[in-house]
């Protein structure tokens, strides 16, 4: 897993398509033979088994990875969509079952909701540098700062930054030509943004009348990473909650040193506690029926490295931005006709899934991990829900901006069942429903879908019992825990 991720730039994206490799790279992936999976079921593979990353049969178990370049994701609300994971959605949403069938009266009255970034360029670069130039001059990534009085005689230009090689930097050799800063979100990743948006204004807002009818009213409140990925997510999601809005809005964020998400406090116990994870014979034994695949992409790309080849985090998201973003999978640059597989594809996000399913569920020291994580933010999640139950707090609405690495711990400190690499845009609803006897049970959506657990499915359980669940991963004293 990557360390803490920054970046600072707001994006939009431009593709550049080999035709011919593309569609039967799709093609591809769309054929995979796969075993039969339930609506939903894609969500939940046989994590359990490490015959599962080297099976070639499973293929993507039903998960979808390619998306196009300069247009919104297809909705496959009910499949595991790494370049869009669903959300809730007027198509697919309903009541809770309780609700739905009349056997008990409530009322939806707050959303604890959170969310990964939408799709968007890799973080890693390949050692020995890209074949494809990935292009990014179809937006202005706006930088500035303006006086919050709204004084337009001492407003900032509207300057953006436009990234360009020059011919003169030797570094470019064996880095990627183009005009993109890495990681930044595409033109899809902002359009997904877009109907995310809607589609959680036709569902909280027209059908539940939860959502006020403009983002300024306080009962409404939105909070993001210190990532300009997280950032720019919010400004296209938010829109399109509310299209007609104008003016700025306030996205709060913790100083990026000691933030509760996006692993921004240093602590030197969980940095230990990865490396333990990483050391166990379970561990190992990944890495050793992963050899071959390993060995094959090391030699493709000069890609043997710790960082490459200690987990598959980096290949993973090398190959997820491409296929995500209209690319095709990478070549050899000292022989453009070797070329990394569907089949090599597939097996790496399998090995990513494992890997996922291991560092916040299956490994001994999950829970302890999770504390030294995520363990604040959690705290912040109960406190909110009890303060809503207990009436000290008339919001109705919280949006948290985050990454993949702060969904994990949360779905982990649930006992999700299996847990996939929760993919762009993959997000978590937390509803609070009051019954007609003032009785407060809660609802955990996962990508559109009440979520699968050891507990059961989370369709309709008492506030308490979530609470009970989730206390146990959150620290007395972390500050102390940290320097253990």
């Amino acid at each position: 897993m990557s360390a803490p991720r920054v970046m600072n730039f707001s994006i939009l994206w431009a593709s550049l398509v080999d035709p011919s490799k593309m569609f039967s790279m799709a093609l591809s992936l769309a054929s995979s033979p796969v075993p039969t999976i339930t609506p939903g079921g894609s969500f939940y593979p046989p994590l359990h088994s490490l015959s599962y990353i080297t099976d070639n049969k499973q293929g993507t178990f039903g998960g979808v990875y390619n998306a196009p370049a300069e247009k919104p994701t297809k909705d496959h609300s009910g499949d595991y969509d790494y370049c869009t994971m669903p959300h809730p959605s007027p198509k697919s949403y309903s009541a809770p079952t309780p609700v739905q069938n009349h056997s008990v009266q409530a009322q939806l009255v707050y959303v604890e909701y959170m969310q990964r970034h939408q799709r968007r360029t890799p973080y890693n670069i390949l050692p020995g540098g890209e074949d494809q130039p990935y292009e990014c001059d179809n937006v202005f990534p706006y930088l500035y700062s303006g006086p919050a009085d709204g004084d337009q005689s001492r407003a900032s230009l509207p300057v953006y930054a436009q990234t360009y090689t020059d011919n003169t930097n030797p570094f470019v050799t064996g880095y990627v030509n183009g005009s993109c800063q890495y990681p930044q979100l595409t033109l899809g990743g902002v359009l997904d943004g877009h109907q995310h948006g809607r589609d959680l204004w036709a569902v909280y807002g027209e059908k539940m009348g939860l959502l006020p009818s403009s983002p300024k009213s306080p009962k409404v409140w939105f909070r993001s990473s210190s990532s300009a990925l997280t950032q720019d997510s919010a400004g296209a999601v938010l829109r399109g909650i509310w299209p007609d809005h104008t003016g700025p809005l306030p996205l709060h964020q913790q100083a990026a040193s000691v933030d509760t998400v996006n692993q921004g406090f240093s602590c030197a116990a969980r940095d230990k506690l990865l490396s333990n994870i990483q050391s166990t014979e379970e561990w190992k034994r990944h890495l050793e029926a992963t050899q071959p695949l390993r060995h094959r992409l090391a030699t493709l790309f000069k890609a043997n490295t710790t960082d490459w080849m200690s987990s598959f985090d980096h290949f993973a998201d090398n190959f997820q931005a491409r296929l995500c973003n209209g690319y095709r999978l990478p070549c050899s640059l000292s022989n453009s006709s070797a070329c990394a597989t569907a089949d090599d594809a597939h097996e790496v996000f399998r090995a990513g899934d494992w890997e996922w399913n291991y560092w916040w569920h299956r490994n001994q020291h999950a829970s302890q991990y999770i504390q030294l994580t995520e363990g604040l933010f959690l705290r912040e999640i109960v406190k909110r829900l009890g303060a809503v139950a207990q009436g000290t707090l008339s919001r109705v609405y919280t949006h948290n901006f985050i990454h993949d690495g702060d969904l994990g711990p949360v779905l982990g400190a649930l006992d999700i069942q299996q847990l996939r690499w929760p993919g762009m845009g993959s997000n978590i609803a937390f509803e609070l429903w009051k019954t007609s006897n003032a009785q407060y049970h809660v609802r955990v959506l996962y990508s559109g879908h009440a979520l699968r657990t050891a507990h059961g499915t989370l369709d309709w359980v008492p506030l308490s019992r979530v609470v009970d669940w989730l206390k146990p991963h959150v620290p007395d004293d972390i500050v102390s825990m940290c320097k253990s």
